[in-house]
C-alpha cells in the first residue's frame, strides 16, 4: 500500500517566504522580454559540438558552450534519429568517454572519468533526484526528449551531492508558439520489437498559449529466452504567456518500464564468455516483476522584465513505485549445470517535492561586463521500501534448458522509511576581464538532514545524520582567436559512499565522501562554422571513499582515496551537403590509492576500479550522395574492464559497428533500414555478482523504419 503525506518544513517554508520576497526588477524595464524564437527547418543544426548555443546543464549564466569552462556535449533529438539510438542508454554512450550497461537492479547506468553508478548523475529537465543517480535511473525511450546534455566531471556546484563523474541531463520536448509538424514514426525490428512515437505542438491561440504532447511505445523482445519489456511514456506540457514578461509552463511526464521474465545476466565459464549460454534465461519465473511506475509534475514560472533581470521559478514533484521479484545470482558449475540463488523480493515507494527560485542579473561592475546568478533550491525525500533479504534456496538447473518454475523466496516485509529533508543556496558569475578573457566562479551550499527508520532490525532503530557541505568551482576562459577557446577551471564536490536511501545503519553516520578536480581544454569552431573540436585533460582525486574498518570489517570507515587522469577529444566535421563525420576518444587512468575491502581487509592499493575501460573511442560517418539516400555507420571501441576490486577477473573489450540506410519519399516521409552490431560481436557491457555473471549485449539485429511528418 502507497503512502504519502509528504508536508515541508517549518524551516523549509521560512526559506521558500524569504525567496518570495526577494526584491525584483522594475515592471517598466525598457526593453521588453520576448519568447525565444524557435526555428523550424528542413535543414536542421546537425552539430553535435554546438558551441554557440548555451547549455543550462553546465551553468544557469545563459552563456554558450564555448564560455564555459567544463566539458559539454549537446546530443539533439534530430542527431539521436540519425544515429538510430532507442534508448538514453544508446545515445548517452556515444558520448566522448562514456561507456554503459545495465542490470536488473539498475536499468541504465554509465562509467565516465574513471567512475560509475552514483559518480554519475540524471536530471530531469534539469532536476536531480536525492539520494543516489542509480536509484531513479530507468531504461527510457529517447523519442520524447528534445536533447540530452551531458556535462563531464564534478557538478556539486551546480546539482547538489553526486556527479563527481558526469552529469546527464534528460531535456523534454517544450511548448513554442511557432508551428511543429505532425510527427509520426515506427519501426519494427528482430525479436517481434514495434517502437511507436507520435507528437505535434504549436499555438492554441497566438500570443496566449501553447502545447507539446508526445507519446511513446517501444515493445520488444531480446535474443534472452522468454524476456520481453516495455517502455510506454506521455510527456505533455503547456505555455501561458500571461503578458509580455510573463510566461507559465506545466509539465506532465508519465513512464511506464515492465519487463517480463528479466535479464539478470549469463555465469562466466571459467571466467570466460560462453557464447553457448548467449540466449539462455536463468529467471524464468511464471510470477516475475520487474517494472517501475514514474510521474514527473514541473511549474516553471519565467519573468523576464527586459533589461538587467531574469527571474525563474521551478515547482516540481516526482512520485515512482518500482516493483521487483526475480532469482538473480547465477554460478555455473562442472558437469554443465547452473546454481541460481537469491530470490529478491522488494519494491521502493518514492517521493520528491521541491522548489528552485533563481534570478539572473546582467550588468557591469566596475565597467565590466558581469553576470550574475542567484538563486536557491529546497526539496524533501520520502522514501520506503519492503525486501524480503534475499532469500529462498538455491536451484540447480541444466546451464542450456533452465526450466520455468514460480517464485522460491521469502515474502517481503517493510525494511525501511526514509526521509531526505534538504535547501541549498548558490551563486555564479561570470566577469568579462576583457572581450576575450572571462573569469567564471560558482559556489554552493547544502544542507541537509537524512533520517532512517530500520524496520528489519529489532526494535526498529531511528538513525539521523545532517550533512552541510560547500561546493565551488573556478575557471578562466580565452578566446585564443574569434575561434579558438582555451579554458582551466578547479573544481570541487560530494557524494555519499552509497546510494542514502539504502544506507545500512553502520554506514549512516559516516561523512560524505569529497572530489577534486582540475581541467584544461580547448574548444575551437572553424572552417567557416562546418567543423568544431574539443580537447580536455583533467586530474580527480576523490577521498574519504568507504573501506573496512580493519577492527570491525563488519563497519566501514572513509577513509580511502580514489584517483582518475585522463584526454578527451572530439570531432565534428560537414565539409559539405553530402558528408557528416563525428569521432570521439577518450583515455582514463584511474585507480585506488588508498583503499583495502574484504574480510578480513585486504589492499586494493594501485588496482583499477571495475567497469571503467582505459579506452573509449566512437566514429561516425554519414553520406549523402543525392538528398533522397544518405547511407551511414557507426564504430565503437570500448577497452576491456575488471569486474572486481582485486582485478581478477575482465570482461573482454569490444568493437561494434552499426550500418543504416535512409531514403526520403517526399518531403513527408522517409524509410530507413539498419543493422546493430553488424558484426555479430560476443561482448558483455556489464557485470553482476561479483565476478561471476555478465550481462552479454544483443546480437546482430535488423530493424526497418518510417518517419512521417505532416
Amino acid at each position: 500500500m502507497r503512502q504519502s503525506g509528504q508536508t515541508l518544513s517549518p524551516l523549509q517554508l521560512a526559506v521558500l517566504g524569504a525567496l518570495g520576497s526577494l526584491p525584483t526588477a522594475p515592471v517598466g524595464a525598457e526593453e521588453a522580454a520576448k519568447l525565444p524564437a524557435v526555428v523550424v527547418s528542413d535543414s536542421p543544426d546537425r552539430r553535435t559540438l554546438p558551441l554557440d548555443l548555451p547549455a543550462d546543464t553546465a551553468t544557469r549564466l545563459g552563456v554558450p558552450i564555448k564560455e564555459v569552462p567544463a566539458s559539454i556535449e549537446v546530443i539533439g533529438q534530430q542527431t539521436i534519429q540519425e544515429r538510430g539510438d532507442r534508448t538514453v542508454l544508446e545515445a548517452t554512450s556515444k558520448a566522448t568517454g562514456f561507456s554503459g550497461g545495465f542490470s536488473g537492479g539498475t536499468p541504465s547506468t554509465f562509467s565516465v572519468r574513471g567512475f560509475h553508478t552514483n559518480g554519475v548523475a540524471w536530471l530531469y529537465n534539469g532536476v536531480r533526484v536525492p539520494g543516489g543517480s542509480s536509484m531513479s535511473a530507468r531504461s527510457l525511450d529517447a523519442a520524447n526528449f528534445d536533447r540530452i546534455e551531458v556535462l563531464r566531471g564534478p557538478a556539486s556546484v551546480l546539482h547538489g551531492e553526486g556527479a563527481i563523474g558526469a552529469t546527464v541531463n534528460l531535456v523534454s520536448r517544450m511548448p513554442s508558439f511557432a508551428a511543429q509538424p505532425i510527427e509520426v514514426d515506427y519501426a519494427y525490428s528482430s525479436f517481434n520489437a514495434h517502437r511507436f512515437h507520435t507528437g505535434t505542438g504549436g499555438a492554441i491561440k497566438d500570443g496566449v498559449a501553447a502545447y507539446r504532447v508526445d507519446l511513446s511505445a517501444n515493445h520488444y523482445g531480446t535474443n534472452i529466452d522468454d524476456e520481453r519489456q516495455a517502455l510506454d511514456r506521455f510527456t505533455g506540457s503547456l505555455l501561458f504567456k500571461l503578458s509580455d514578461h510573463l510566461n507559465l509552463t506545466f509539465e506532465l511526464d508519465t513512464m511506464k518500464d515492465d519487463a517480463d521474465n528479466a535479464y539478470w545476466g549469463t555465469p562466466l565459464v571459467n571466467g570466460k564468455l560462453s557464447k553457448s549460454l548467449r540466449d539462455e534465461n536463468y529467471n524464468k519465473l511464471g510470477d516475475d516483476r520487474m517494472s517501475a511506475d514514474t510521474t514527473w509534475w514541473r511549474a516553471n514560472l519565467e519573468w523576464l522584465p527586459g533589461g538587467a533581470w531574469e527571474v525563474r521559478n521551478q515547482l516540481y514533484h516526482y512520485d515512482s513505485f518500482r516493483d521487483w521479484r526475480n532469482v538473480e545470482n547465477y554460478r555455473f558449475n562442472t558437469g554443465g549445470t547452473v546454481t541460481r540463488n537469491s530470490w529478491g523480493a522488494l519494491d521502493h515507494d518514492h517521493q520528491l517535492l521541491g522548489n528552485r527560485l533563481e534570478a539572473l542579473h546582467k550588468g557591469k561592475i566596475g565597467g565590466l561586463d558581469n553576470r550574475f546568478v542567484i538563486g536557491a533550491d529546497i526539496n524533501r525525500t520520502d522514501f520506503k521500501t519492503k525486501r524480503n533479504g534475499f532469500g529462498g534456496p538455491s536451484q540447480t538447473v541444466d546451464a542450456h534448458n533452465p526450466p520455468s518454475t514460480v517464485f522460491q523466496g521469502p515474502g517481503s516485509q517493510l525494511a525501511r522509511d526514509v526521509a531526505i529533508d534538504q535547501w541549498s543556496i548558490f551563486v555564479e558569475d561570470q566577469l568579462s576581464l576583457t572581450r576575450d578573457l572571462k573569469l567564471v566562479g560558482g559556489y554552493r551550499h547544502d544542507h541537509f538532514e537524512t533520517r532512517w527508520i530500520y524496520y528489519d532490525q529489532a526494535g526498529a532503530p531511528r538513525e539521523k545524520k545532517s550533512h552541510a557541505f560547500n561546493s565551488w568551482r573556478l575557471g578562466v576562459v580565452y578566446d585564443m582567436t574569434p575561434g579558438l577557446t582555451l579554458y582551466g577551471s578547479y573544481a570541487t564536490a560530494v557524494e555519499p559512499g552509497g546510494t542514502l536511501l539504502l544506507l545500512n545503519r553502520n554506514q549512516s553516520q559516516l561523512d560524505l565522501t569529497t572530489a577534486t578536480q582540475a581541467e584544461i581544454g580547448l574548444k575551437q569552431s572553424f572552417w567557416g562554422n562546418r567543423a568544431e573540436w574539443t580537447a580536455a585533460v583533467y586530474d580527480i582525486v576523490k577521498k574519504n571513499v568507504f573501506v573496512p574498518d580493519p577492527a570491525m570489517p563488519t563497519n566501514r570507515l572513509a577513509v580511502g582515496q580514489q584517483s582518475s587522469q585522463g584526454i578527451e577529444l572530439s570531432l565534428g566535421v560537414r565539409p559539405n551537403a553530402h558528408w557528416q563525420l563525428d569521432a570521439n576518444i577518450a583515455t582514463v587512468h584511474a585507480r585506488y590509492d588508498d583503499y583495502t575491502t574484504g574480510n578480513p581487509p585486504v589492499s586494493r592499493d594501485g588496482n583499477t576500479p571495475p567497469f571503467v575501460p582505459e579506452w573509449v573511442a566512437n566514429l561516425g560517418v554519414r553520406y549523402s550522395p543525392v538528398a533522397q539516400w544518405t547511407f551511414g555507420a557507426w564504430a565503437r571501441h570500448v577497452a576491456a574492464v575488471y569486474m572486481d576490486d582485486a582485478n581478477t577477473t575482465k570482461l573482454p573489450s569490444y568493437t561494434t559497428l552499426d550500418l543504416s540506410v535512409d531514403h526520403k519519399l517526399g518531403k513527408q516521409t522517409e524509410l530507413g533500414f539498419r543493422i546493430r552490431n553488424a558484426t555479430d560481436e560476443l561482448y558483455a557491457h556489464w557485470g553482476y555478482n561479483g565476478t561471476s555473471q555478465a550481462l552479454i549485449a544483443d546480437p546482430r539485429t535488423y530493424e526497418l523504419s518510417v518517419r512521417m511528418r505532416f
